[in-house]
């Protein structure tokens, strides 16, 4: 018997729509050869006949001929999860990831089994593991988020500073729109509403840098927190949030990176990438994240501009250079690059439940702006990193942004 010829026309058979000639040549294939493949496809003709049992058994046939062979591990993990047997699919799945984690396809249907078994809580300390292993990996990253409860439990915050103990706290913003100022400008005072703070509005800034070196010298915060004119701060305890990551580093922000190596911080790719920034999506949000540190990343070297906090003395010594950025872009990674450099404590939480309303734009300003920060830091001449993405989930609004936020950061996720 020739096994290839065979199968190829069980296969052909099974393709034109041809079923009892594919039984007929893969039962052939069978009982003269025991050919996985041969198994496999009966497995695929008894699924079309909506036999579950008999299915499972010829793929288990297949998986018993070639174990090598991982696509039949898959397979029966599919069939289970029609069948409705979601507790087998979780466990043939797991089993398979434990042999070949970098499966493809095959991390976003774990997390499908565990939601459908009720195993998330089990699913997610395999991701974890998983990842903390192969911190690129991001099927497994984007399962793990998938898995985190988003539903808003309402709890209270814990250990709140006392009101007379509240640093106050300046924002500083360049805004010349009217329209998105007060958006922003309202979505603060919100978020600081028990709390001392200040908004600090400069609205004819000739650059990013130039606008924040003005709006330092008005401020009178004690915390100052330097934020684009386009964000929404969605925890009614930002203080208290703030207060907490600013104690364990000198300038907090949102999303960065542990090495420079380009003249935008995702040039670093991963796992050098870290943080949590949230999207607007349609009709709700999107939640981003870079890697599984939480609820804060130390030794970053770079970081995004979009909101960096710190207290008044260190924005005071590293300073916003207006000579060396010109325009709207680059300023953020001189800033934390140079402040990195002389020795301040640079991290980024994924816990203040930061929105950006915009992913920017890297146009023609941007790369000349580029050029001129490669010029200055010659660190920055690197190429970007293969893989220099991120994994995201949309919720319905607010609540549910923040409640998946507050989820993931927990340590012991």
């Amino acid at each position: 018997m020739d096994a290839n010829a065979t199968l190829a026309s069980a296969l052909a058979a099974y393709r034109t729509g041809r079923p009892l000639d594919a039984r007929r040549a893969a039962e052939e294939l069978w009982r003269g050869a025991g050919d996985a493949r041969a198994a496999g496809l009966l497995a695929m003709l008894e699924l079309d006949a909506g036999c579950f049992g008999e299915a499972l058994a010829w793929n288990d046939r297949a998986r018993a001929a070639s174990p090598e062979d991982l696509r039949y591990a898959r397979q029966g993990a599919r069939i289970a999860a029609l069948a409705g047997d979601h507790a087998d699919a979780f466990a043939r799945l797991q089993a398979l990831l434990a042999a070949a984690p970098r499966t493809e396809g095959a991390w976003g249907d774990f997390a499908t089994a565990a939601r459908a078994s009720g195993r998330e809580r089990e699913a997610i300390a395999v991701c974890s593991r998983a990842f903390d292993a192969d911190p690129s990996a991001q099927s497994i990253l984007l399962a793990l988020l998938s898995l985190v409860h988003d539903t808003p439990m309402g709890s209270a915050p814990a250990g709140e500073t006392p009101v007379a103990e509240r640093a106050p706290i300046s924002v500083v913003t360049c805004s010349s729109d009217e329209a998105r100022f007060a958006l922003m400008a309202t979505s603060y005072d919100r978020a600081l509403r028990e709390w001392p703070h200040e908004i600090v509005r400069i609205a004819d800034a000739r650059s990013l840098a130039e606008g924040y070196t003005r709006g330092l010298e008005r401020a009178t915060g004690d915390v100052v927190v330097f934020t684009h004119d386009d964000v929404e701060i969605l925890p009614a305890d930002f203080g208290q949030r703030l207060e907490r990551r600013l104690a364990a580093c000198d300038i907090l922000g949102v999303a960065g990176a542990t090495r420079a190596t380009g003249p935008a911080w995702p040039y670093a790719g991963w796992p050098h990438l870290h943080g949590c920034v949230i999207y607007p999506h349609e009709t709700g949000y999107r939640v981003t994240v870079y890697s599984r540190t939480v609820p804060i990343a130390h030794g970053i070297g770079v970081m995004d501009g979009v909101l960096l906090a710190m207290r008044r003395s260190v924005a005071e010594k590293i300073g916003w250079d207006a000579e060396a950025c010109e325009g709207f872009h680059g300023y953020d990674v001189d800033f934390t690059l140079r402040a990195a450099r002389g020795g301040c404590r640079l991290a980024v939480a994924t816990d203040l439940g930061v929105v950006h309303r915009s992913y920017g734009s890297f146009d023609a300003r941007w790369e000349a702006a580029a050029r001129k920060l490669m010029m200055r830091h010659p660190e920055l001449r690197g190429e970007p990193a293969k893989e220099t993405g991120f994994v995201a989930r949309a919720v319905p609004d607010a609540a549910h942004a923040l409640a998946l936020v507050d989820n993931w950061a927990k340590p012991a996720l």
